[in-house]
């Protein structure tokens, strides 16, 4: 039986790994554990790399030495890692070498390696067709990638889970929103990815929970900004009335206005939309993010068809209308889905460019995005005193926090003749 040892019997400090000098120069630094009582000590591979010089000149300054930005960052990351360190030996009733890796979760191989699990969450998207979703986490892992290549001058390979700190997220915050001009917004969405990796990871019992650095009273993610992306009813009749300069800002137009008249219809929807969704009166299709996500609760959207719609679909649709054809020939039934995702991503992108330039010709702020038709469609339902549960079910929401969040506000007469009807009694 091992007793308890002394907290001074297990020495923890940074050590940089001379014996095989890499490609690019620089020699590993890692994290030394000795332990006294039995003279031995093992090293744990960290992602820092420098020279010789510049380890001395960080960890063993002259007196009255100076520093400069990039090294204060990296003495203190290595030194918020060896605490780390020193927290869980503290935390081990009897130490060994072989407690000590179980509560890191220290594993051969890439287990322990964030992008590797980054790897695997966007592998397993692509195959499940989800190319939207997988963009989302790679942008996120390059994100990363980036920060980290700024910090030590070159690509990283890994990303240990025990390097992603408080501290460390709160720098890369810093340096997406003063360095890179990035949003809170963009913060949000790339951190929960990072999220969801470590959940992951936790959940395969590839890391221990202990490292988990989000939550309350640590690191806590962005939240989104709630803009508002909705035009009120004179800037809808301006747009609506604008005459395009050229060919494709008529038909970047007629497809934002068809999704504004089709209860705002996803971009995406209108493209997946086949003849058999098309029925005398209406269509009714459901949503492919839902078909994806809740296939079990997937509700039919029902929207009314009226003049301007079918004239639209008169002008643009497909002449072959088999029932399992698309609406619109934008897409192709040969088409793989990743180069479906292509194609609607190009689409979304001329519509909204020339849409953008548009509503930029006839004086309207706002990029004119084909979200905006959406938001405008709910928004002016609510302030036409349409219900919100009425909304929701048009957008296809399962949440009315959702659909909450897509209304920007009520018109100052809007909300003169709600006052006026709630005080008749007074008159």
């Amino acid at each position: 039986m091992r007793t308890t040892k002394a907290k001074e019997a297990v020495k923890v400090s940074l050590y940089l790994d001379t014996r095989r000098k890499k490609d690019n120069g620089l020699f590993p630094v890692k994290i030394r554990v000795y332990d006294s009582s039995l003279k031995k000590a093992r090293l744990y591979t960290t992602d820092f790399e420098l020279t010789e010089k510049d380890f001395d000149r960080i960890f063993h300054p002259e007196k009255g030495q100076r520093f400069r930005k990039e090294e204060t960052e990296i003495k203190d990351d290595l030194n918020d890692l060896k605490f780390f360190y020193q927290e869980k030996i503290q935390a081990i009733k009897a130490f060994t070498f072989e407690a000590l890796e179980n509560s890191l979760s220290i594993r051969t191989g890439e287990q322990n390696n964030a992008f590797y699990h980054y790897e695997c969450v966007i592998m397993d998207l692509k195959e499940q067709d989800r190319f939207g979703t997988a963009s989302s986490y790679e942008l996120s892992m390059k994100s990363l990638k980036r920060f980290l290549t700024k910090k030590r001058g070159k690509e990283p390979k890994q990303l240990l889970f025990q390097e992603i700190t408080v501290k460390f997220l709160n720098d890369y915050e810093a340096w997406m929103i003063n360095e890179k001009e990035k949003s809170p917004s963009t913060v949000g969405i790339y951190l929960r990815g990072l999220k969801v990796v470590f959940n992951k990871a936790i959940d395969q019992n590839a890391i221990d929970k202990e490292l988990y650095p989000f939550g309350i009273k640590k690191y806590q993610i962005p939240a989104s900004k709630n803009t508002k992306k909705a035009f009120n009813s004179k800037q809808l009749e301006t747009l609506f009335k604008a005459v395009p300069k050229t060919d494709h800002q008529k038909k970047a137009k007629d497809f934002w206005f068809f999704s504004f008249v089709c209860n705002g219809m996803n971009i995406k929807d209108i493209l997946y939309l086949k003849w058999k969704n098309i029925e005398e009166n209406q269509i009714i299709f459901v949503r492919e993010k839902s078909r994806r996500t809740k296939k079990a609760n997937s509700k039919p959207i029902q929207v009314p068809l009226i003049g301007f719609a079918r004239t639209f679909i008169e002008k643009f649709d497909n002449p072959e209308k088999k029932k399992n054809d698309f609406v619109f020939p934008i897409l192709k039934s040969h088409m793989t889905e990743q180069e479906k995702f292509r194609v609607k991503n190009n689409f979304i992108k001329f519509l909204n460019q020339h849409m953008k330039q548009l509503a930029e010709n006839n004086g309207l702020i706002g990029n004119a995005s084909t979200y905006w038709a959406r938001h405008s469609f709910s928004t002016s339902a609510i302030r036409k005193k349409a219900s919100i549960e009425y909304v929701s079910e048009a957008l296809g929401h399962s949440d009315l926090k959702t659909t909450k969040n897509y209304f920007a506000g009520f018109e100052d007469e809007t909300k003169k003749e709600i006052l006026e009807d709630i005080t008749d009694f007074m008159r």
